[in-house]
């Protein structure tokens, strides 16, 4: 049976071979993603469509020299794409996601009222906050707008969703300048929460969300959240969050 291996699981996958032997009807999933925490996908228009990292996929035919699938999950489910030979190859795997949600525990802590950011080279007003995940606590900002437009996130339950769509790269992109093994900026994931507009996301400014001004540890975050899913194939996560901001408004 042919193989190839995926450099980013070592899982092998079957691929077309002399015997016959063909992927055709397997269940792959995105194995490996860009830096930016994204894999581009052709759709039948010729437009690129966007994954995440264990996008789950079932692979359908391969002709004149590409291999297309139908996603299963995410907000791309039951689209029809493709992938050249050699990127499906090297991008899909059979590494699955853990089915269930991740555990996210975030904790209000103290109201900062002149943090500095060395990559912004600015003070926010910062309302801080620990978030746990797995094995990983780390510092988050919960707002830093106070103009009255964003508040810190009340004490209760949310569901965390897959990432929508690669977010604006001007947004983050800057971040990397002072922590240059960072990558997977333009990974926001969505909270159940009123128009579903605050996120889970790296960088150093809040308007409402849950910011991971831990630079260095948005990697290992993002991983942590984005290996798993919950049962309706568009979740991620529980986030928890307690105690009470010192700066609500």
């Amino acid at each position: 049976m042919a193989g190839a291996r995926v450099p980013a699981t070592g899982h092998i996958v079957s691929t077309a071979g002399a015997t016959g032997t063909s992927i055709v009807g397997s269940t792959l999933y995105v194995n490996k993603v860009g830096s930016d925490g994204w894999l581009q996908a052709k759709a039948d228009s010729g437009g690129l469509v966007p994954l995440a990292k264990y996008t789950k996929l079932i692979a359908t035919r391969t002709d004149s020299g590409r291999t297309f699938f139908k996603v299963l999950d995410g907000p791309s489910i039951g689209k029809v794409l493709s992938l050249g030979d050699a990127n499906a190859k090297e991008y899909l795997g059979t590494k699955a996601p853990v089915p269930s949600l991740a555990q996210i525990v975030v904790t209000y802590g103290r109201y900062v009222e002149d943090w500095y950011s060395p990559v912004r080279k600015q003070n926010f007003q910062q309302q801080l906050a620990t978030l746990e995940v797995g094995s990983i606590k780390i510092q988050v900002t919960m707002n830093s707008d106070w103009s009255g437009r964003f508040y810190p996130l009340p004490a209760g339950d949310y569901t965390v969703l897959l990432p929508d769509a690669p977010h604006n790269k001007d947004m983050t992109r800057y971040y990397r300048e002072g922590a240059p093994n960072l990558k997977y900026d333009q990974v926001w994931f969505p909270i159940k929460y009123g128009d579903n507009s605050r996120y889970v996301h790296v960088g150093n400014v809040s308007d409402g969300c849950v910011t991971v001004v831990d630079l260095d540890r948005w990697n290992d975050v993002h991983e942590a959240l984005v290996s798993h899913r919950g049962p309706d194939g568009l979740s991620v996560a529980r986030l928890t969050v307690r105690g009470t901001p010192e700066k609500a408004r």
